[in-house]
């Protein structure tokens, strides 16, 4: 199918672009209302994501195949022996807009690392599960990013951001954050380390199982309960309590909640 084929709709315009082609392509993806703000939704299984803000008015997709020797062995059953595995490493991946929303899908088949450019004034919803690093930089809007085996990067953002990344670190540079949006910090085996305007205004709660938390910040800490919860399963005739201890606190004079929960990482929270 052409990679330019655009289906306009009466009440808007509908962008949408299947390629299945060679191991690299990009197309270009005009919006409904260029001059306003977007929003970008792309969720994949195998692959990294790296998204652009950038001082345009379309959306710039380039899917890469990764292409390499594949791990299935060789089968010698059912009459194979002697034949050749013909590798299809051809790419193909959909980019649909409407309204200016962008919707960005990839087969679950192999792995596609995708480079995309977006006006600056895009927000964003991210998230793979494989073989893949997230990077973002020059966004201002509001991003929800999830990496289950990869890192999250986000630099000179603009705006507010949940991030959740169950292996990798996660670090994000702020160079504004909008006023009394809450964000959500979580990982499980990697650090957490934001960087916020010295400004920040912010109510915080934090909690490390097996790390340790570090702050530039004047942290006005408060005293805190222990949070116990009892498990509603019963077992030889017994309950399960979990007690967690979080430590809240106030940052320039607080402002809206703001979490950071990690199980086996750092925390670290930066002023610049």
């Amino acid at each position: 199918m052409n990679s330019n084929y655009i289906k306009t709709v009466a009440l808007g315009i509908l962008v949408f672009l299947a390629i299945h082609s060679s191991a690299q392509e990009t197309v270009t993806i005009p919006l409904t209302q260029p001059k306003e703000k977007g929003f970008l939704k792309i969720g994949i299984i195998n692959g990294s994501i790296s998204i652009q803000g950038y001082k345009g008015d379309e959306v710039i997709v380039k899917g890469i195949k990764r292409v390499g020797k594949s791990r299935r062995k060789s089968k010698s059953k059912n009459g194979r022996n002697g034949l050749k595995r013909i590798t299809n490493s051809s790419l193909e991946f959909s980019a649909e807009e409407y309204d200016n929303t962008v919707h960005v899908r990839s087969v679950p088949q192999g792995t596609t690392d995708f480079e995309i450019q977006v006006p600056e004034n895009f927000s964003l919803k991210v998230s793979t599960i494989n073989r893949g690093d997230v990077f973002i930089e020059n966004i201002n809007g509001t991003i929800d990013v999830s990496n289950t085996n990869g890192k999250i990067t986000l630099k000179d953002i603009k705006g507010s951001v949940s991030a959740d990344a169950l292996n990798k670190d996660i670090i994000v540079n702020f160079l504004k954050v909008t006023p009394n949006v809450p964000m959500a910090f979580s990982s499980l085996n990697g650090d957490i380390d934001v960087t916020f305007p010295s400004t920040f205004k912010a109510d915080v709660k934090i909690k490390s199982d097996r790390g340790e938390i570090f702050t530039d910040f004047d942290l006005k800490t408060k005293p805190s309960k222990a949070n116990i919860t009892k498990d509603a399963n019963r077992k030889y005739n017994a309950y399960r309590v979990k007690v967690e201890k979080w430590i809240v606190g106030s940052i320039n004079g607080g402002g809206p909640e703001i979490l950071f929960k990690n199980f086996n990482g750092d925390v670290i929270i930066r002023s610049k």
